[in-house]
């Protein structure tokens, strides 16, 4: 053996080769044990915090988007195209003839004899409303939380552009422009239940058929009457079987009385007889558009426990028009209520009354009304404040502004979370729910421009 040979052997003898103890690999499975644990952990806490932030950030969207919707819908309240009510008009100098008198039935199926114009003039005059009533589809409602409607015709001339194609089935809004359709002076005529319209009156027969006249000022104020048949020749329109003043005729009625057709619009399927400016081309029709918004206690089955936002919008259905299926919007709304911001006193400091006509602090130069508002609330009231007793005193024909407070809850429980808090939507305390959901409140202020612009004055 050489010397090199020989060296190794001898270090190889003093230093023998030997594997892992087994206290060592107990202590190295330990540390990868104590740092698998810490990865676990560290996953586990960053998959929970993933979870709560994707929870939260849906409630957060969930309650916006909530607001959203509800605020694009009532800034468009109360707009009915080129029409404003008489009421509302601040140079109608008359006594107004459609000031609401009490709450139209937001849920009542159309028929054109449930709609005649004490029904209507109420549904256009109030543009916003609560309900506490029976409605079929208001379906399993969330405690302690409002009904909102809101009515308006829609924005856009159906038929036109993008707008749905006009559907003669459908409800439709048309309002006159032609000076002579909105007041008009009735001719001499004699004949029994007949009122002679003016010269300037359609020349085709049956033209207003199913139009409802009224005689607004001269002998014969008062007089309502549904047109069942028309002349064009003679200008006789032919009324369903009213009665006249006692002792007078109708040759005494048809003598300087002064009519108008309906409220001056048309809300219904049929009977579109109204013309613009020039008195020739028909007038614009739109749809007329009512939602109602209600929070249901579930969101696809019953006892899911997840309150939901819901929607019925007006339409045909079956050959029926009226208030569609609720549908489901927007999961996690558990709370919702509404406050109204009522002008129901002048710039003057008088009590708004609707029912008489304007009177002008200074007829002169017509820049104060004492007895309409200013377009600003003067005080804020729940849905059970809202009330319409009579034209004179009809808080809800007032509405210029609404508060909008939705309180918007995580649709799963927080494991280890308990809610104690209480929250504020208005006038109303929720809580505590003493749960694990979590829960923000949205609340937003929404004037209603179209019933608050036409009260302004310079």
């Amino acid at each position: 053996m050489n010397r090199a040979a020989f060296r190794l052997s001898a270090i190889a003898l003093r230093h023998p080769q030997s594997g892992l103890s087994l206290i060592e690999l107990m202590v190295s499975i330990t540390i990868g044990m104590i740092i698998l644990a810490a990865l676990l952990a560290l996953n586990l806490n960053v998959t929970t915090t993933n979870s709560e932030m994707a929870k939260a950030n849906r409630q957060i969207e969930n309650g916006r988007f909530a607001i959203q919707v509800l605020q694009d819908d009532l800034a468009h309240a109360g707009f009915w195209g080129p029409f404003v009510p008489q009421f509302d008009d601040l140079t109608e100098q008359g006594t107004p003839l459609d000031a609401p008198d009490a709450f139209p039935d937001p849920c009542l199926a159309y028929s054109a004899a449930d709609w005649a114009p004490e029904h209507t003039k109420n549904l256009v005059g109030i543009p916003v409303q609560s309900h506490t009533g029976t409605c079929g589809v208001v379906t399993s409602p969330q405690a302690n939380t409002d009904v909102l409607v809101v009515r308006r015709a829609q924005t856009c001339v159906a038929g036109v552009g993008d707008c749905e194609a006009e559907d003669d089935e459908k409800l439709y809004f048309q309002a006159t422009l032609c000076e002579g359709e909105i007041e008009a002076l009735a001719q001499n005529g004699s004949s029994a239940n007949s009122i002679t319209l003016n010269a300037d009156a359609s020349a085709t027969s049956n033209y207003y058929n199913g139009a409802v006249i009224r005689i607004i000022d001269g002998n014969g104020e008062g007089l309502v009457g549904k047109i069942t048949a028309y002349d064009g020749g003679t200008k006789a329109a032919t009324l369903e079987d009213i009665t006249v003043p006692s002792g007078a005729s109708w040759a005494y009625v048809n003598n300087g009385s002064s009519y108008t057709f309906g409220n001056g619009y048309v809300l219904a399927t049929e009977g579109f007889i109204f013309h613009n400016r020039n008195c020739t081309d028909a007038a614009d029709k739109r749809k007329y558009v009512s939602n109602l918004y209600y929070v249901r206690s579930y969101a696809s089955t019953a006892g899911d426990g997840i309150p939901t936002l819901m929607r019925s919008s007006f339409d045909l259905s079956g050959g029926t028009l009226n208030h569609l299926a609720a549908q489901p919007m927007i999961e996690g709304i558990q709370g919702f209520r509404v406050e109204y911001g009522i002008d129901n006193t002048s710039d003057s400091g008088a009590t708004v009354n609707n029912s008489v006509a304007v009177a002008w602090a200074d007829p002169l130069n017509l820049v104060s009304p004492t007895n309409r508002g200013d377009g600003v609330p003067d005080t804020w009231v729940s849905a059970s404040g809202l009330t319409c007793a009579s034209a004179a005193s009809c808080a809800a024909a007032n509405v210029v502004a609404v508060k909008i407070h939705v309180l918007a809850r995580s649709e799963t429980a927080t494991k280890g979370y308990t809610d104690t808090k209480t929250y504020t939507l208005g006038g109303t305390t929720m809580g505590p729910f003493n749960d694990g959901f979590k829960r923000h409140v949205f609340s937003t202020t929404v004037r209603l421009a179209n019933p608050a612009g036409r009260r302004d004055t310079p």
